[in-house]
């Protein structure tokens, strides 16, 4: 907003995403008229209307009630609900049912890699399956990545072309948002061999789903899509591009995302499989009536039994065994699950018919199918990776008691997927979270969750080394937590409260930064990190300044366990650490600063944060690896033995990891030059640097940002300050004790 804004008597109102607005009214400017301005104006951006008139349906709270698909839901969309009795058999029928979950992720303004990473878990190895012919001329199933497709049949999909549109769409500025859809049809095994092949095959009903849905939105849609076979219930991820076919943004009505999708796809499967019988779904109720996971029969019980004392009366002409004329549901399946449920020690017979029923049994038995198919994965992975090793199905750091592990080892991962959520969770961060499938130090292979938006979680892969340690703090909260518990300037006790004096003066001192940028990226870190916190109930606002602002708050004794708690429930604080995107086989042959380069001094001391050498299969590997590694530096002049006694040791050369550094550093820039066809130009001390963030690569000693020019580009290391500017112009300049000053493109007020 210009200076003549400023001081304009004219109220505006500022669109935002939010149903808020905001007013810029000049502070000394009051009065009658004035207020009643700024009454209509407000008025208009809460309705969202040009007058005051209430609005005819009311705003249901959803992603967007005004958008696409209204009509359609108007003319009406699903099967019709409810059973449909033959005229000659009388048997009743019913609709064919099935589960969709919609998620709308923002991506302006968000990490380049969380597209790419939900892409990557699509087509994870072993969601898929082939048909592979035996020696006997048998055919069998075997697991296989997931394979991505499109609307087109035969046409191969890839991945990358389908993020480059996402990102260079809008001028460059990407797409606003994107769908990713879950379908999972109740009768998914049955409609996977609808084609007679012999291979589970979704494709025809996720075609057929989406053109209709493009009729009800009245665009074309660019999709990709994955199916899944490696769960009991085969089910598809699909990721549509939130834009329509002329480069608009798409804007889908809430409803038509909570119920129009659903009943499309209803109405698919119960043209393809009919309408199916009661006779079906009772069969189908009595082969849940043991199964080890929630059931219908399940909630139909948590639904009839009484909720202050957990008892459920099954009697004849009881009210939980009273059922209405259109359920499928009959007391004799709900007797059946209740006597598996007690042989379970979930539940307790009373009387003949009266049940008691244990606190948290759905939360159990979905622990239960969890775990269940955690350990397939685990065996799977194990398969794939062709080792044997003891089993432990969880670290504890996101035990189902909700302890904390204080469990350490470094792992080689073997497996990435997502985790429980599958991507699907709106509230967690960056995608939700990612699971490590790891073969350990310990001697175990087990799985370790973080999120996606973390480094590990964005850059690991098969292959790659990673740590895992007990969660601990970040280091802004560590020393919010050492200003609270610390002394003020008087010398006493704070006694849990700071303020934005004590939040400033713990940062770096100025005379070391001229631009004073490290001194205002502290204090805005620890402002932002403390709103997080109060808006998680963690830290609260004891005073405010005269604009409105937080200037001092209260953190409370258990700071450290709620902070880390918090981090936990958002995939982050998990204790995974990074430690090499390159394999074994890779660093070894890698010219630059690897892992293993960095690690040489601690792992020949005896061990590395406490892990012995000897303690399995993969820390014998990572011996040898180290071996093998040093015998290579020492052939490069880098280190050299020495001869004490009968003692040898290594001697490392100073500065060695440096000149690796640089080996790997201008490796990496030679590649880029002859794939770009652009010169690369060196970050020399006061050089200004500007240009577009084009790209992230991953060197062996760090992540980098790839800064592009029309003719050249830079490569710098990656800052979180390069996501929030993806795709568009930076500016820095480098500093003389290094680093570089990424607010340089930034207008300085009064006094700066």
């Amino acid at each position: 907003m210009s200076d003549e804004d400023d001081f304009s008597l004219r109220a505006k109102a500022r669109k935002t995403s939010s149903r808020s607005a905001e007013v810029n009214i000049p502070a000394n400017y009051k009065g009658f008229f004035q207020e009643t301005r700024i009454a209509l104006v407000r008025g208009k951006a809460v309705s969202g209307r040009r007058t005051l008139k209430v609005p005819s349906k009311p705003r249901t709270g959803r992603f967007n009630s005004r958008g696409r698909g209204r009509a359609a839901l108007e003319r009406g969309i699903g099967p019709k609900q409810g059973w449909r009795i033959h005229r000659a058999t009388g048997d009743r029928y019913r609709a064919r049912r099935a589960i969709v979950k919609v998620r709308v992720v923002k991506l302006r303004n968000a990490k380049s890699s969380v597209s790419r990473g939900h892409l990557a878990y699509l087509q994870r190895e072993g969601a898929g399956v082939e048909r592979t012919e035996r020696l006997d001329g048998s055919a069998e199933l075997t697991p296989t990545r997931g394979q991505l497709y499109g609307p087109e049949d035969g046409v191969e999909i890839d991945g990358r072309d389908f993020v480059a549109r996402s990102q260079e769409s809008f001028d460059g500025r990407g797409d606003p948002h994107q769908f990713r859809i879950m379908i999972s049809p109740e009768d998914g095994a049955e409609l996977a061999r609808v084609n007679g092949d012999g291979t589970p095959n979704l494709k025809q009903t996720t075609r057929a789903l989406m053109a209709q849905m493009e009729e009800d939105l009245g665009t074309r849609l660019d999709w990709v899509a994955v199916d899944h076979f490696d769960t009991a219930h085969p089910h598809t991820h699909i990721i549509a591009r939130g834009v329509t076919h002329d480069g608009k943004g798409l804007n889908i009505a809430g409803e038509y995302i909570s119920r129009g999708i659903r009943g499309r796809l209803e109405e698919e499967l119960t043209r393809e499989l009919g309408w199916k019988s009661e006779l079906a779904i009772q069969q189908e109720m009595k082969r849940e009536m043991s199964a080890m996971r929630v059931t219908t029969a399940d909630r139909h019980i948590a639904d009839g039994m009484d909720k202050l004392t957990n008892t459920i009366d099954l009697r004849v002409g009881s009210a939980a065994a009273t059922f209405p004329a259109n359920s499928s549901m009959n007391r004799h399946i709900l007797i059946g699950r209740m006597r598996h449920l007690k042989s379970m020690g979930l539940a307790t017979q009373i009387e003949s018919g009266r049940w008691h029923i244990e606190n948290d049994t759905l939360k159990t038995l979905g622990q239960i199918e969890q775990r269940e198919q955690l350990n397939k994965d685990i065996h799977a992975a194990m398969k794939r990776a062709n080792i044997k090793r003891p089993v432990r199905l969880h670290d504890g750091r996101q035990s189902y008691e909700g302890s904390l592990s204080t469990h350490r080892a470094i792992g080689r991962v073997i497996a990435k997927t997502h985790g429980y959520d599958e991507g699907m969770d709106a509230s967690q961060k960056g995608g939700g979270k990612v699971r490590f499938i790891i073969d350990g130090t310990d001697g175990y292979v087990s799985t370790v969750e973080t999120g996606m938006d973390t480094r590990a979680g964005e850059a690991a892969k098969v292959g790659s080394t990673i740590e895992v340690s007990p969660p601990s703090l970040r280091k802004v909260d560590r020393n919010i937590q050492a200003l609270a518990t610390g002394k003020d300037f008087d010398g006493k006790p704070r006694s849990g409260l700071i303020g934005n004096y004590a939040i400033a003066t713990s940062g770096p001192d100025d005379w070391t930064d001229g631009s004073r940028s490290r001194g205002a990226a502290h204090i805005r870190a620890h402002r932002l990190r403390l709103a997080t916190l109060v808006k998680a109930g963690v830290v609260q606002v004891v005073s405010k300044d005269k604009d409105g602002d937080p200037y001092e708050w209260r953190v409370p004794e258990d700071f450290e366990e709620r902070a880390i708690a918090l981090d936990l429930r958002q995939g982050r604080a998990s204790g995974v650490k990074l430690l090499s995107v390159q394999d074994l086989e890779q660093q070894l042959a890698s010219p630059g600063a690897t892992w293993l380069d960095r690690a040489q001094v601690s792992w020949g001391r005896g061990g590395i944060a406490g892990i012995s050498t000897k303690s399995s299969a993969f820390a014998k590997e990572l011996d040898t690896a180290f071996q093998q590694r040093r015998t290579w530096l020492i052939e490069r002049g880098y280190a050299e033995l020495r001869q004490d006694g009968q003692k040898t040791s290594v001697i490392y050369k100073r500065g060695y990891m440096k000149v690796l550094e640089t080996e790997g550093f201008n490796a990496a820039t030679q590649k880029l030059e002859s794939m770009t066809g652009k010169s690369h130009v060196a970050a020399q001390s006061g050089r200004l640097i500007e240009g577009t963030v084009a790209q992230k690569y991953e060197l062996p000693h760090g992540p980098h940002a790839m800064i592009e020019t029309q003719r050249a580009f830079y490569l710098v290391p990656w800052e979180s300050h390069h996501a929030q500017k993806w795709g568009k112009r930076i500016k820095g300049r480098v500093l003389g004790g290094g680093g570089i000053d990424w607010d340089a493109d930034r207008s300085r007020g009064i006094g700066r």
